[in-house]
């Protein structure tokens, strides 16, 4: 691919997937954050698609020391033209002790840095530009949100330089907050104590901006979604059905039914693999992911099923999201529930509403 960024700069990518998900669980507890589904596809593939959208292929996994299960993206970044390097941290290094960590990579010029638990579809072009022209050792993609209250707010003049951050504030005096999308110059590198826990956003990026060093915002009007929570999680994956991001993903890996015998009042994605009983109903947005199967006048609405899902006759299922190999027996009513992989629900399991 024809790199869309400035002509003779090489540009690395960094994806930071060393967390462990805890506001994720119970499903973080089997998969990691960034192989979760989101409708159909895995979370890092989006990030994938973006960055050889802009001709970024080379990147780096910053992942943490149980680490097997990201053997499985190289395939998926090489149908991109990426080619993958991995990090491993022996400990949990916080987000700029894994940048420090991954330096043996990315001395060759400025980068890009992405949080690992983000959807976005930030124009990467458009920002190294901005990064370029000027000057800055740092630029950070700031996007406005109507409540930054549980965020981070940047303070910066008007020419984008910034100039303090306060962390989740009372009375938040900017609604701008970091996007967790960066670009870095190399030496920066050098200003991250190796061997230690730390953290970009309350220290790397506050003792910077003490030094006199130039940390700019872009600012992005487009997509952006912290998928870290449950409800940020949902609402990314039926984002994803409705097409509010900019980005195409690849169609075989989710596919919208045609299926016999199911009444759709909504909308529907589902693998090719997915098999329906008779007469079953979805309502509002349904996703199901592959080898499962909902049995006879079962009702799904609003629902996200991850793999290997069996779902017996006669069943309600609402709100909610059914981790991988999950069996729901007979007459089953769950609602506003998350369920862990490989639970098995007893027939007439049923929510106690209060």
């Amino acid at each position: 691919m024809k790199s869309l960024l400035l002509q003779g700069d090489t540009i690395k990518g960094l994806i930071l997937l060393g967390g462990f998900g805890t506001r994720l669980r119970p499903f973080t507890l089997t998969t990691p954050k960034s192989l979760l589904p989101v409708a159909c596809v895995p979370l890092v593939y989006y990030q994938f698609e973006l960055l050889s959208k802009y001709g970024i292929n080379d990147v780096v996994l910053a992942i943490n020391p149980h680490c097997r299960k990201y053997r499985e993206l190289f395939s998926m970044a090489k149908s991109l033209g990426i080619k993958l390097y991995l990090s491993c941290e022996k400990k949990p290094m916080g987000t700029a002790g894994a940048i420090k960590n991954a330096k043996k990579f990315l001395q060759d010029g400025p980068f890009f840095v992405f949080n690992g638990d983000i959807l976005t579809d930030c124009n990467l072009t458009e920002m190294f530009h901005f990064h370029k022209n000027c000057g800055a050792d740092i630029s950070i993609a700031g996007v406005k949100v109507e409540n930054p209250n549980h965020f981070g707010v940047m303070i910066f003049d008007q020419n984008n330089r910034i100039h303090n951050f306060i962390e989740k504030p009372q009375q938040p005096v900017s609604n701008i907050i970091n996007a967790g999308i960066y670009i870095i110059q190399p030496d920066v590198l050098d200003e991250i104590p190796a061997g230690r826990e730390t953290s970009i956003e309350k220290e790397t990026f506050p003792q910077l901006i003490e030094k006199g060093r130039h940390v700019s915002v872009y600012l992005h009007s487009g997509y952006w979604m912290d998928v870290g929570t449950i409800e940020n999680y949902r609402k990314a994956n039926f984002d994803a059905v409705d097409g509010k991001m900019k980005i195409e993903y690849r169609k075989d890996h989710c596919t919208v039914s045609s299926a016999k015998n199911v009444q759709c009042e909504g909308k529907l994605k589902a693998a090719d693999s997915v098999m329906f009983g008779k007469n079953v109903i979805i309502r509002g947005t349904v996703i199901i992911g592959d080898n499962c199967y909902i049995g006879n006048g079962s009702v799904l609405q609003d629902v996200i099923l991850f793999k290997d899902v069996f779902i017996r006759q006669n069943c309600v299922i609402e709100n909610s999201i059914v981790g991988n190999s999950v069996i729901i027996e007979e007459n089953c009513e769950v609602k506003n529930i998350a369920i862990g992989d490989k639970c098995h629900l007893c027939p007439h399991t049923r929510t106690i509403e209060s």
